[in-house]
């Protein structure tokens, strides 16, 4: 059987995301859904994620902002001040002026805290000397990610061309089918099964009906064997980590930057929106051309973390039902 292509692997460990997080606010004025004091089964999941995160990689703002908040929450200020001291490290090993300046604000309210009180100083001194560099580098410094010039409808406009034509659909199939014969060579697909892939595959892609164009959602669609086995090796592969999506309530602000077809036809969820940062859950983390267009349709760094089938479904019908304002309020 003939290989449709090489596959490039993502080794690298990804970017840490922004410093703000989803369901803990960073500020009191912010947006973002509180964490449930309930003591809820999601919540519990999410938080034991963001743990589990944290230990693989040290340094990753998100994880570090998201369990602050869940000690703060749970009036833990000690481990709250702790991590908070780790993320103020990050922020100025990144250079982050706005995340200093922001988390300085926070720390505040900690006043009289050990350490509380010397990240403050920490972060000020950071601040002093930043302030002190030579404009061209201190603006340098200051400059996040870029954004994109396009406007929504012009993003949408993109999008949907990239998704619509023959040309465009056979690259979806071919992306796919790298990743098919990828797991193939790892004998987790049959000769069989690796045919039957093909054939799905190129069959879904012209559905007139928007779906995923997707060889993980076949795994689940076609009750093919080792779904737990591919979850694994793509989520080491790709250095994106299994994320329990149902766990959080999609951010309009996200979801919004692309059409609807666009996200279910490539197997997308963008789900989360960090300051500049975007968290986009995805079906085939393995696909690095889908990565860097997606960036470039948004504009914005973006954080990826591999998503099962069964939760991808779930939260693409609860987009739907938000976008046609049928979804239930969420409970706070």
């Amino acid at each position: 059987m003939t290989k449709t292509g090489p596959v490039k692997s993502r080794l690298e460990t990804p970017q840490p995301a922004a410093y703000n997080t989803k369901h803990w606010s960073t500020m009191p004025e912010h947006n973002a859904k509180p964490l449930s004091k309930d003591g809820s089964e999601q919540v519990i999941e999410a938080v034991t994620f963001f743990e589990q995160i944290l230990q693989s990689m040290p340094e990753d703002r998100v994880s570090l902002e998201v369990l602050s908040q869940a000690y703060e929450q749970s009036g833990d200020a000690v481990k709250a001040c702790e991590l908070l001291a780790r993320l103020a490290a990050v922020i100025e090993k990144e250079s982050d002026i706005d995340a200093a300046i922001l988390l300085r604000e926070r720390l505040a309210m900690y006043a009289g805290n050990a350490t509380a009180d010397a990240t403050v100083e920490q972060l000020s001194r950071f601040l002093s000397t930043v302030s002190k560099l030579p404009s061209g580098h201190a603006e340098a410094v200051k400059s996040g990610p870029a954004t994109s010039a396009d406007g929504a409808s012009g993003i949408a406009s993109r999008a949907m061309k990239l998704i619509n034509g023959p040309a465009e659909r056979r690259a979806i199939v071919t992306q796919e089918l790298d990743f098919a014969w990828l797991l193939h060579e790892q004998a987790m697909l049959s000769e069989d099964q690796y045919a039957s892939i093909v054939s799905d595959i190129t069959d879904l892609s012209t559905s007139a009906t928007p779906q995923p164009v997707s060889v993980l959602h076949l795994f689940q669609d076609r009750h093919l064997p080792n779904i737990d086995r591919v979850l694994a090796f793509a989520a080491e592969k790709s250095s994106a980590p299994l994320l329990p999506l149902t766990s959080f309530d999609p951010q309009a602000a996200a979801y919004s930057l692309l059409p609807l077809d666009y996200i279910v036809i490539k197997g997308i969820v963008p789900f989360e929106l960090m300051s500049q940062d975007l968290l986009v859950a995805v079906l085939n983390p393995l696909n690095d051309k889908l990565r860097a267009e997606i960036e470039d349709l948004t504009g914005r760094r973006c954080h990826f973390y591999l998503v099962q089938p069964a939760d991808f479904d779930v939260t693409i019908d609860k987009i739907r039902k938000l976008l046609q304002g049928t979804a239930p309020a969420t409970k706070t």
